[in-house]
């Protein structure tokens, strides 16, 4: 099971979160935790700060705060174990905080990884409390990763072996594992992660490896929706789909899942839920095989933020293959994934997130060899199984910047 930071934002959630690791526990059961609330977004910013030079104290003693605010409201006093364990944690944040690194990107790995290690040690805890049998096995000694920091690259045949060696024997006497989402670590025993909202990928890991009955994810709405409910009043639930449909949804952005989370369930058979944690006796969406309702819904996926680039040769010749091999290394090194990509004759479009610090990186390794120019504060659109009707609706009034179809998709890149 894996539980989302939204879920755990405060004690109340906390505590709805441990009553349904208690009502399952009855099965053999791993749990995968993320960051509680916000967390993660507050560490970015803490990162941030760290590359600029700039004082982290004030973030730092604001994520301190806040985890010990929902620690007290759990516990009206903390055990020594408790306290140590998570004072221990936040002297190694800070430890982190000022140390040098090889480059940005191992940083943000050893700064972010923290919210999984503090949000797990206190629920952890909880469940102790509440005496339910448990144990909390860092991810880190886990989910065993190469060294591409921020989207590292399991490695598992080590993976393999680390969970079966450490989680079937507490599993085995009855016990509820508890771990972290997101995090792993390299050889070398460096932290990295997994990708943005990887608690997903790192449950379908583990599920994949215990060959797991099931995998669930907990959200907060009634499962997998057809469009964000929170932008689209008109969402509806989907009940089921197959593997495929959702990997395409995750590879577009579908907020849900994780892009990686599907093929190792898909490897093993190994059903995907989505349930909502407020109600239990809500049926989940189901992920499986079975192909049968995929093209019945039409999906919407927005993301927000997207930068346009146009790239054209400075002496207008043809975007030829060595030219795209150049730029494709380019977006590698600075660690960018494209959303989108269009070519004509003499120049090479590509959408992305919106990031100052990669953008500025990438036009600084192009410019020499080629013309740019550039569009941010773009909205990506994208719809599966759509219509005529549908698309038209939701451009509006807006204005289009770039339209690509196929027989199922269609994307559309606009702003206000």
């Amino acid at each position: 099971m894996k539980f989302g930071g939204a879920l755990m934002e405060n004690a109340s959630g906390i505590e709805r979160v441990s009553k349904l690791i208690e009502e399952f526990s009855c099965e053999p059961l791993v749990v995968v935790v993320s960051a509680l609330g916000k967390t993660t977004n507050a560490l970015e910013k803490l990162y941030h700060k760290y590359l600029d030079g700039e004082s982290i104290e004030e973030g730092f003693f604001e994520i301190k705060k806040n985890h010990i605010s929902v620690t007290l409201d759990l516990f009206s006093t903390m055990d020594d174990e408790l306290s140590s364990n998570l004072d221990k944690l936040f002297e190694q944040l800070l430890d982190a905080l000022n140390t040098e690194y090889s480059n940005r990107y191992e940083a943000y790995d050893c700064i972010v990884s923290f919210g999984e290690e503090l949000s797990s040690c206190i629920i952890f805890h909880f469940l102790k409390k509440l005496k339910i049998s448990s144990r909390l096995i860092n991810a880190k000694c886990l989910i065993i990763t190469d060294s591409n920091f921020t989207d590292a690259s399991v490695n598992w045949e080590y993976t393999s072996k680390t969970i079966t060696s450490r989680v079937i024997p507490a599993l085995d006497i009855g016990e509820v594992v508890i771990t972290q989402g997101f995090i792993g670590a390299d050889g070398l025993g460096r932290s990295t992660t997994l990708g943005r909202e990887g608690s997903d990928f790192t449950a379908a890991i583990l599920g994949n490896i215990l060959d797991a009955d099931e995998v669930t994810i907990w959200k907060n709405v009634p499962g997998l929706m057809n469009a964000d409910p929170a932008r689209y009043t008109s969402a509806i639930k989907i009940d089921s789909l197959s593997y495929h449909e959702a990997i395409e949804l995750a590879y577009y952005g579908a907020s849900v899942i994780h892009p990686k989370t599907i093929q190792p369930l898909k490897q093993k058979g190994i059903p995907l839920l989505v349930r909502p944690y407020y109600d239990t006796s809500l049926s989940p969406t189901s992920i499986t095989n079975d192909m049968g309702n995929d093209s019945t819904t039409s999906s919407i996926i927005v993301k927000d933020n997207q930068v346009l680039l146009s790239i054209s040769t400075k002496n207008l010749s043809f975007i030829a293959e060595e030219n795209l091999k150049q730029i494709f290394d380019v977006f590698s090194r600075n660690k960018i994934h494209i959303n989108l990509m269009q070519n004509s004759a003499v120049s090479f479009s590509v959408c992305f997130n919106e990031d100052d610090i990669k953008l500025e990186s990438l036009i600084s390794e192009l410019k020499g060899a080629f013309s740019l120019k550039y569009n941010s504060g773009l909205q990506l659109i994208t719809i599966r199984h759509y219509s005529n009707k549908l698309e038209n609706e939701l451009i509006g009034n807006k204005k289009v910047y770039l339209v690509q179809k196929s027989r199922v998709t269609v994307q559309l890149l606009v702003k206000e």
